[in-house]
């Protein structure tokens, strides 16, 4: 059943600011790993503050499709590190806005680069009239459905 596309996005964004975290799920040859993290959107796409050195950063380099959940909200995206001048001050003054005890301790590491995650689909895991159903925000396709 088709929905309506920009009340789901709406409340996946409504989701998505009210959340301090989130599991990012990142994934090479057959090794999958998984890490909470402080996350911060501007509207659909979610920006962290990552490390390009680590285990995260080396499987994003190689596979930039990643997973992320919290609560019911699953997410496909496709995550790429960013040296655009334009994001990173998104990133930088959402986080300061959302996390300034955080933002004040590790701002001005060089280490700690700006990863951008672009959506590609998301469900949302909802239970209504008594039966269990997800919505589905296809970005690629620019459709909502629920199945």
């Amino acid at each position: 059943m088709n929905i309506d596309f920009a009340v789901l996005v709406d409340e996946v964004i409504e989701l998505l600011e009210k959340t301090p975290t989130i599991i990012l799920s990142t994934c090479v040859d057959n090794k999958v790993t998984a890490r909470t993290m402080n996350v911060v959107n501007d509207g659909l796409i979610i920006y962290f503050q990552s490390g390009k050195d680590g285990d995260k950063g080396k499987q994003i380099k190689e596979n930039a499709n990643v997973a992320m959940a919290v609560d019911n909200l699953q997410i496909e995206a496709v995550a790429r590190f960013t040296d655009n001048e334009d994001e990173i001050k998104v990133c930088s003054t959402k986080f300061k806005a959302k996390f300034p005890r955080l933002y004040e301790k590790y701002a001005n590491f060089p280490e700690e680069p700006t990863l951008v995650c672009e959506p590609l689909k998301i469900k949302l895991y909802k239970f209504i009239d008594g039966k269990i159903c997800f919505d589905v925000l296809d970005i690629k396709e620019n459709k909502a459905y629920r199945i």
